[in-house]
Order: C-alpha cells, then sequence, then structure tokens
C-alpha cells in the first residue's frame, strides 16, 4: 500500500490510505457501492440492511451490525454518492454509539487499474468492549482496503 496525500475532496478526519487495485475503476466503484454485499469481505460487520435507497437503486440508509468482542452493536450510515468522480461517503446518524465516518474514490491508472482512496474515522463509546478483529481495531483504513482488496480480486474478473 501506498500512502498520498489526500486531494481538497478528502476533507475528512482519520486515517487515509490510497493502494493500486489491478481491476478498473468503475467495476471496482460500483462493487464498493453495493453496500449490502460488505460483510462479505469485512469481517467485523455481521450485517449490512438497505434499509433507503436513493433514486438510483443505490443504498441511501444502512443498517449495520458490527461484531465487538463480546457484543454485537448495531448503528446505521447515511450514503451520498458522486458517479462522476467514482466517490462515495457515509456517516452514522447522530447520537449513536459507533461514530462512523468514510470515504472512498477510485481512480483510474489504466483500462484494467485504478487507485483507490480510502479515508475512515470510527470512534466507539467508552464502555463498549473493542471491536472483535484486532487488526480492524488498531488500523481500520488499512485492514477495511486490504479486505475489499482481495473482495475485488475475487469478485471481478
Amino acid at each position: 500500500m501506498v500512502a498520498l496525500a489526500p486531494t481538497k475532496a478528502f476533507q475528512i478526519p482519520g486515517d487515509w490510505l490510497t493502494v493500486a487495485l489491478s481491476r478498473p475503476a468503475d467495476d471496482c466503484y460500483h462493487l464498493f457501492c453495493a453496500v449490502d454485499r460488505t460483510p462479505e469481505w469485512l469481517p467485523i460487520l455481521a450485517t449490512a440492511v438497505v434499509t433507503e435507497r436513493d433514486p438510483e437503486g443505490r443504498a441511501k440508509r444502512v443498517a449495520f451490525q458490527a461484531r465487538l468482542r463480546r457484543a454485537t452493536i448495531g448503528y446505521s450510515c447515511l450514503y451520498r454518492y458522486r458517479d462522476d468522480e467514482r466517490r462515495v461517503a457515509w456517516g452514522s446518524l447522530t447520537k449513536t454509539s459507533i461514530a462512523v465516518r468514510g470515504l472512498a474514490q477510485f481512480q483510474p491508472i489504466g483500462p484494467r487499474a485504478c487507485l483507490m482512496t480510502y479515508a475512515l474515522d470510527v470512534r466507539v463509546a467508552r464502555g463498549l468492549p473493542p471491536f472483535a478483529n484486532a487488526a480492524f481495531a488498531a488500523h481500520s483504513s488499512s485492514a477495511t482496503m486490504s479486505q475489499f482488496r482481495d473482495f475485488a480480486r475475487r469478485a471481478l474478473p
């Protein structure tokens, strides 16, 4: 993985990283935007249920259950899309035990490769156990990006 300075559009707190994916940018963007499939590649998530869709049929509001060391906790996120920039952003609703904000963008570097820039800020309320996945708890952006990269390799020809 290579860390690059985020562009002006990436005004989000938390970790951010960029990695090259050996798949087309459009395909990776659409796969990442299939939010209901996230538990297939992100093992800290037990479930992802789309509760509201936007006019294009994409997930707008999603209810998640995350695996903590001794518990499972639910939270919901709202999603926003910028198809022209292959960018998706999400954030948890206010007053939740898990505060999540993130952004992913896919930039083509050739017909069969792209750069994925990923930013994530996750905060768990005091008194709750840590995430069950130690790698995610220690460095959520890096762990998430690696898991999506491996999933894209399997899911996209």
